[in-house]
């Protein structure tokens, strides 16, 4: 892929150079402060990057707008990280998790869709993440629905999912497609060990005769519900 325009070709350096920073703070013995101002300029460098592709929408080449929302992607991804690390920190353990499983799915999706590479040299990064997962999680349970799904929506052209040409999960010049499901006929769920999402998980176990929370097991305080 050649880049056309100079402003692409300078977000990329942008990109690698705040990456590069934010990969040596994502590291859980570094200050909480750097963590969260490191946070705060990956958001300024996605907002950044929004604008630039959205007023270029027509100028730029499709390879070039779906390399920026792959660059947006993958700062989203860091960020998660780095969010991760501060809730733990700060004992915000449902938080913490909901940002590594955000950071697991949206890192596939650039590996899926860089014009650049085939996605194998990011390889490296989702090991790093499931090995999060292993060690700083306990094992859970997840839940999964299943139904009849009844009506459907191409985010892209706002067709019938299945009356159109676009494949959920790809990139269409710089923006995502995805099926929206607007109507569906719940028919059951289950406990599963991989689940479609595993931010559909179980929140309490009983231990000693009383409800604790499965990532801390401490007394659950609040409600009974199961699955978040």
């Amino acid at each position: 892929m050649i880049i056309q325009f100079v402003e692409v070709k300078d977000l990329l350096e942008e990109f690698n150079a705040i990456i590069a920073t934010a990969e040596n703070i994502a590291i859980f013995t570094r200050d909480i402060e750097l963590q969260k101002k490191e946070v705060e300029n990956l958001t300024e460098f996605i907002k950044k990057s929004e604008k630039l592709k959205t007023e270029n929408k027509k100028i730029f080449t499709e390879p070039e707008l779906n390399l920026i929302l792959c660059l947006i992607i993958s700062a989203d991804v860091i960020k998660s990280e780095l969010s991760m690390i501060i809730n733990l920190k700060n004992n915000e353990m449902d938080t913490a998790w909901a940002c590594l499983i955000s950071a697991q799915t949206s890192i596939s999706i650039v590996a899926s869709n860089h014009p650049f590479s085939n996605g194998e040299y990011l390889n490296w990064y989702l090991s790093k993440l499931e090995a999060y997962e292993r060690f700083l999680f306990p094992k859970m349970m997840f839940a999964s629905t299943g139904g009849i799904i009844k009506k459907t929506r191409c985010n892209i052209c706002g067709l019938e999912y299945e009356e159109c040409d676009h494949l959920k999960g790809k990139m269409y010049k710089g923006e995502l497609c995805v099926c929206e499901i607007h109507e569906i006929d719940l028919e059951e769920v289950s406990m599963v060990k991989n689940p479609a999402s595993k931010l559909c998980r179980q929140l309490s176990v009983e231990r000693d005769g009383k409800m604790v929370d499965t990532l801390t097991l401490t007394e659950k305080t609040t409600g009974n519900n199961t699955y978040a």
